[in-house]
């Protein structure tokens, strides 16, 4: 057994206010700065109000490409400039999901669109509105190989160590989405397994195929399975823990046994255990009072913006 530290009820405490700006300000439309929440931090900068990692910032662009304009969308009564577009383009694509798993792993492996320093937050450098006229996996591998524009970001990201370029390739990425990628989607197994059974799969493929495992982008890729094909990925299945998720649960309890600690956190908030993973991620952000300055958080005087921890972390930004 592992014994909860009061680290852990400042984390139930965070889920809490951030599930409230979930249903407020993510997915309501009240202002966030308006919020009920009593928290300067979360007032002021959009990145601690999700508990479900289906609506975080780098997941909402895949809504937009499911749903279009539809009433399904639930960000249709609230797009904006950047998603209306999209939007318009997108929701009538009849696509299997063989090839939607294929436009789920592009999506991460290029860096989940995310740019924590701009909001909307995953828009940013991304080839996905380009694939709204395909029809297939062939067709959006076209498309990508005469895309001119930016579809990388490493900001508030990590790219897996692709292969080396060959064949005309300027990018190994590109190389990798375009001459391999298709060939792993088709490899799948379309029924249910775990987070953990689908890796395995994953993991094994790419070990034969001489590349290192893709861990990272790869539970991201299957998170967002999870979140749409629940029939495929059990959602109520033991996660992966990414560096910040990791430092994060290494405060929750006594002992560094995560799988315990999440399932602690899991039956404390009802919460899927990727779920908790990721607000695990958000939790080590805010307790350490992040805030990534530059383009739409330039404005913010860092000096008057802080979390209403009640525990003085040693880490991170910090009062004088």
């Amino acid at each position: 057994m592992v014994k909860p530290t009061i680290y852990f009820d400042e984390f139930l405490r965070y889920y809490d206010m951030a599930k409230t700006q979930q249903e407020e300000c993510n997915l309501g439309t009240i202002p966030h700065a308006e919020s009920s929440v009593d928290d300067d931090l979360m007032k002021h900068v959009h990145l601690y109000d999700v508990v479900e990692r289906k609506y975080a910032g780098f997941s909402q662009i895949l809504w937009d490409l499911m749903h279009g304009e539809k009433e399904s969308h639930p960000y249709s009564h609230k797009l904006n400039d950047t998603r209306r577009p999209i939007c318009q383009k997108f929701g009538h694509q009849d696509w299997s999901p063989e090839t939607w798993f294929y436009v789920f792993a592009v999506h991460r492996l290029t860096g989940s669109a995310i740019n924590y320093a701009k909001n909307p937050s995953g828009y940013h450098n991304t080839v996905l509105p380009e694939l709204h006229d395909c029809r297939t996996i062939d067709d959006m591998v076209k498309k990508i190989k005469e895309h001119q524009g930016p579809m990388y970001t490493s900001i508030g990201y990590q790219f897996p160590s692709f292969p080396k370029p060959i064949d005309g390739y300027k990018r190994g990425g590109d190389y990798f989405i375009c001459e391999m990628l298709p060939s792993l989607i088709k490899s799948l197994p379309y029924h249910q397994k775990t987070f953990r059974g689908w890796m395995d799969d994953l993991a094994n493929w790419n070990k034969q195929n001489n590349l290192r495992v893709y861990w990272f982008q790869y539970a991201a890729f299957l998170a967002d399975i999870a979140d749409h094909y629940p029939d495929l990925v059990d959602p109520k299945s033991l996660f992966f823990y990414g560096t910040n998720a990791k430092e994060c649960l290494s405060y929750l309890a006594d002992k560094p046994d995560f799988d315990r600690i999440t399932m602690m956190a899991c039956e404390a908030t009802g919460g899927n255990p990727y779920d908790v993973e990721d607000v695990c991620c958000d939790f080590i952000r805010w307790i350490e009072n992040y805030c990534r300055k530059g383009a739409d958080y330039d404005h913010l005087d860092l000096d008057k913006i802080w979390n209403s921890s009640k525990i003085d972390h040693p880490h991170g930004r910090r009062k004088k």
